[in-house]
């Protein structure tokens, strides 16, 4: 029985080694670039039982086949989106593999322009000249050409110094500019009293930029009071176009006060 055995196998590897290779197939209308659900790939080959698929960077594609005598056409179809670029047609008979490298390429498409970027904030104090890049995508998410070798567009837009939101594409919010306002460019100081509660109130403002674009509320403004040779620090808040604080006239009187805004100083009002 064991003898028998190994016959056999010795039988199995003779007429493993007496199997012809498989022929290189051959291209037929090889060509630089495959449109995908239009084009097709044409082989010459030699028998049959032959299985092929489109290996891309990111998917692998099952072709339809058809085979007529020695003629094997791959039909470059698929039903969800292709990625474009570089792929390899692989064909495939009992053991052997043959890799032919392609280029894909898909069908003219609708497609959008879009800004990778997110959304930029400027002030009024920058360059007012923005730069924006686009892209398009077609519907299956592959990088498309906007023209002939051209894969992007370069704009230059010009900002108004005024505070609002620019849209670089209608109804894309990612392609917005916001323009905020810039460093304030004066601080008038003005003060008035309150007799029945005996109070002064001093008020910045208004606050503008170099625009005449109200500076932001919440921006930090420090009063400094100076009274009898002390030196007090108030800080307080703009909000709509001014800042204030109050104190009794006694803290204020015989007293100057400045208000600064980042590097920006106020002329000293003095207070009687």
């Amino acid at each position: 029985m064991r003898r028998t055995s190994y016959i056999l196998f010795l039988v199995m590897v003779l007429f493993a080694c007496q199997q012809e290779p498989v022929s290189q197939p051959i291209v037929l209308n090889s060509r630089a670039i495959y449109v995908v659900n239009q084009d097709s790939l044409t082989f010459e080959v030699k028998g049959e039982n032959w299985t092929a698929w489109v290996q891309t960077p990111v998917q692998v594609i099952y072709p339809e086949l058809t085979q007529q005598n020695s003629q094997l056409t791959v039909h470059l179809t698929s039903k969800e989106g292709v990625i474009e670029g570089p792929a390899f047609v692989t064909l495939q008979a009992a053991a052997q593999q043959f890799n032919f490298p392609i280029y894909l390429k898909n069908p003219a498409s609708k497609f959008q322009l879009e800004d990778l970027r997110s959304p930029k904030t400027v002030n009024t104090d920058s360059s007012m000249i923005q730069q924006q890049i686009l892209y398009a995508f077609d519907g299956s998410g592959n990088l498309t050409e906007l023209e002939e070798g051209k894969y992007f567009q370069e704009n230059y837009l010009e900002l108004a110094p005024k505070t609002g939101t620019f849209k670089g594409i209608t109804s894309t919010a990612v392609s917005s500019f916001y323009v905020d306002p810039g460093t304030v460019k004066t601080i008038p100081l003005t003060y008035f009293s309150d007799p029945i509660n005996q109070t002064v109130t001093i008020k910045a403002g208004p606050l503008l930029d170099q625009f005449e674009n109200t500076v932001s509320n919440g921006t930090l403004v420090i009063f400094s009071l100076e009274k009898a040779g002390e030196k007090k620090l108030i800080e307080s808040v703009v909000q709509d176009a001014y800042s204030q604080f109050t104190l009794p006239v006694s803290e204020t009187g015989n007293s100057s006060i400045t208000a600064r805004i980042a590097h920006i100083i106020s002329q000293t009002l003095t207070l009687d």
